[in-house]
C-alpha cells in the first residue's frame, strides 16, 4: 500500500449508513452522510454525483478511490464495491478497500486498547479490538453476541461504533464514516474485497 494518497480520493461507505467524502492529499474537501438501512443502490450514484458537483462534477476524477469491505450489510457493500471498480475503472484511479472497524477506530482515542462493536444483523455485533496510536489489531473482526460484547469491552480503554448500549463515558454511538479516512494512515488499506466474519469459535 502507498505510503500516501496524493491527489484526490473518493470514499464510498455503504455497509452502514450511506457515507461518502472526497479526500485532497489525505485531507477531508467534502463529505455527505446519509443514515440508510436499505436502498443504497439508488441512492449511491446521485449521492456520488452531488459529493463531486462544488468540484467539476463529470470532470473530477479522483485518482483513487476507498471502498468500505465490511463487516456490514452485505448488500449495502456489494453495491460500494461495485460502484467503486466501476469509477475506478473508469476514472484510472487506484483501488483500495477499508474496514468498516477502521473507520469507526479512526475518530475513536487512540491511546490505550479500543473496542470496536457495530451492530449486526440477528441481534449480534461485529467486534474488533485496537491498541495503540497506529490502532494495531489485537481482536481480529469477529461476530458475537452483545452479552459476549460487553464482557469483551471490560478488557478495553475505550469503546466505539454503532452499538449504542455498549458505549460507555459519554460516547455517542455511531456508524463508519467515509470522512474517518482522513484520521487513517494509508497504510492501513487493504484490497477492495469484501470481508466475511464469522461467529467466535467457542471457549
Amino acid at each position: 500500500m502507498p505510503d500516501r494518497l496524493t491527489g484526490r480520493t473518493l470514499v464510498i461507505a455503504t455497509g452502514h449508513d450511506l457515507s461518502l467524502a472526497l479526500l485532497q492529499d489525505g485531507r477531508l474537501l467534502a463529505h455527505r452522510d446519509q443514515a440508510m438501512v436499505k436502498g443504497h443502490a439508488e441512492a449511491l450514484v446521485p449521492a456520488i454525483a452531488e459529493l463531486l458537483a462544488p468540484f467539476g462534477g463529470p470532470a473530477c476524477r479522483p485518482e483513487h478511490v476507498v471502498v468500505e469491505t465490511g463487516p456490514g450489510s452485505f448488500t449495502g457493500l456489494r453495491v460500494g464495491l461495485a460502484a467503486a471498480r466501476a469509477l475506478a475503472l473508469a476514472w484510472g484511479a487506484s483501488l483500495f478497500g477499508v474496514r468498516s472497524t477502521q473507520l469507526a477506530a479512526a475518530t475513536a482515542p487512540n491511546d490505550g486498547r479500543l473496542l470496536v462493536v457495530l451492530e449486526a444483523p440477528r441481534g449480534q455485533i461485529w467486534a474488533e479490538g485496537f491498541e495503540g496510536a497506529g490502532r494495531r489489531t489485537i481482536l481480529p473482526p469477529v461476530a458475537i453476541s452483545p452479552d459476549e460484547a460487553a464482557g469483551l469491552a471490560n478488557g478495553y480503554d475505550h469503546v466505539a461504533g454503532s452499538a449504542p448500549a455498549l458505549m460507555r463515558d459519554g460516547v455517542a454511538a455511531q456508524p463508519p464514516r467515509a470522512a474517518a479516512l482522513a484520521q487513517l494512515e494509508p497504510g492501513a488499506l487493504g484490497a477492495a474485497e469484501l470481508l466475511y466474519v464469522r461467529a467466535a469459535e467457542p471457549a
